[in-house]
């Protein structure tokens, strides 16, 4: 079954609470798991950014879902399409905190697809490499443990 993926950012709402991502954390975990999506939400205290992994129908359902949420504003779609493999295997929802700047950083790379090749007119790596990069370390090393945003 081919697998798709999905990245987005957004903006939290107004005077969103730990108590509010736990929610969101636990809800979206669940409905993952049910749905066969693995993946990572980065929160900086203002901005989320999501990515999820999935067969095509499970990540339809779960990019609907994050569509309808009350939680954020200004959905902006960074890359979809097709994965070779899934990169985040053993989290329905892992999550971290960021500082602003890395997220700012990686928002604005490119985010053509899902490449983690660097473009020919730039030393950097592409928003969806950075990602990888912060995730599993730049050598690569398996997924570290996740870390929850609220409490």
């Amino acid at each position: 079954m081919p697998l798709r993926a999905i990245a987005y950012t957004s903006v939290a709402f107004e005077g969103i609470q730990a108590s509010d991502i736990d929610r969101i954390l636990m809800a979206a975990s669940s409905f993952n798991k049910v749905a066969g999506v693995t993946g990572v939400l980065m929160f900086d205290g203002t901005r989320f950014l999501q990515y999820f992994e999935g067969p095509e129908d499970g990540v339809d359902s779960v990019y609907q879902r994050v569509v309808n949420a009350r939680s954020h504003l200004y959905l902006r779609e960074l890359a979809r399409g097709a994965v070779a493999t899934r990169h985040f295997p053993r989290w329905t929802m892992a999550s971290a905190a960021i500082e602003p700047v890395v997220l700012t950083g990686m928002i604005e790379r490119p985010w053509e697809d899902f490449s983690v090749a660097a473009p020919a007119h730039d030393q950097g790596p592409v928003g969806f490499a950075r990602l990888l990069e912060l995730w599993t370390g730049v050598s690569g090393e398996l997924e570290p443990a996740a870390v929850m945003l609220g409490s």
